[in-house]
């Protein structure tokens, strides 16, 4: 395959989130164009040399190995943490900074806690330009910029799915922007954590994608009312077929009593991970 056709994805988890990360690459690279190349990558939050090697072991029966990376965790110091955010939520700000190899154009985030449902080379291959990021618009209704006091009408992204252009991302030192906005301001701004930071940043240089690419538990479990008639139809084609499914907040597959529609369908990839009997987890995590 040509260089440029290898699809650059990129997670993040720490020890307690690793068996979800196994399910998402499990899905991602279950349902990819097999015509396609693809490479791997984790920033490690702690993740424990087990975890690491059952993480491995479940890629590596794809033939897709996968790579872990080293953030510098001391620049995260004054992030703000809460009992469900670790700081390792925070790592992916790092990400176009962790990629040595200048002939990677591009990555694709996507948080550990989602399933990939369709084919990621048609997400591989959107053009965003001139955009920074592309990402889709979060369901939450939270006003967040309009309280940071950053725009009253800007849309405000989840950053659990992520179209990032390194280049672009580089050359306008976004990480080192994004930083100084955590350490600058008081840790009260920071309700959503890296995606307050984020936002505040990026807030008019991201492209809006339709929300099946990120289908959000507020948008699955019909937990807001669309703002416009065109949210109200993207919500409906979304329900009726999403691309990537993302456990955001606490209703997740693997808590008790969950109502999530997609609960089975992450079990279901579970039985094909190296995690299939895993260890009792923390309730912890990073997304």
């Amino acid at each position: 395959m040509k260089s440029d056709r290898t699809m650059h994805i990129i997670s993040c988890t720490d020890n307690n989130y690793a068996q979800h990360l196994s399910v998402m690459f499990t899905s991602l690279l279950m349902n990819m164009d097999k015509q396609r190349d693809v490479k791997l990558y984790v920033i490690d939050g702690g993740i424990e040399e087990d975890h690491k090697e059952r993480l491995k072991k479940t890629t590596d029966r794809f033939g897709v190995p996968v790579t872990f990376l080293d953030v510098e965790k001391s620049q995260y110091d004054r992030a703000v943490e809460s009992s469900h955010i670790t700081k390792a939520a925070y790592y992916r700000i790092s990400i176009p900074d962790l990629i040595k190899d200048e002939s990677v154009k591009r990555m694709i985030y996507v948080d550990c806690d989602a399933l990939v449902l369709e084919d990621i080379s048609k997400l591989w291959d959107m053009d965003i330009s001139p955009y920074y990021v592309a990402a889709v618009e979060d369901a939450g209704q939270h006003e967040r910029l309009k309280k940071m006091k950053i725009s009253d009408t800007a849309k405000y992204f989840n950053s659990g799915i992520m179209i990032i252009d390194v280049e672009e991302w580089r050359r306008n030192s976004i990480s080192e922007k994004v930083i100084s906005f955590i350490n600058n301001n008081s840790k009260d701004m920071f309700v959503f954590h890296d995606q307050d930071a984020l936002n505040a940043i990026l807030y008019d240089k991201w492209y809006g994608l339709h929300p099946r690419w990120n289908a959000q538990t507020h948008i699955m479990l019909k937990e807001k009312t669309p703002a416009t008639l065109l949210d109200k139809k993207r919500y409906m084609e979304t329900r009726a077929n999403p691309a990537i499914v993302h456990f955001c907040g606490g209703n997740k597959p693997w808590n008790s009593q969950t109502a999530h529609p997609y609960a089975r369908h992450y079990f279901e990839y579970l039985k094909q991970t190296a995690f299939h009997q895993p260890a009792k987890l923390s309730k912890n995590h990073v997304s």
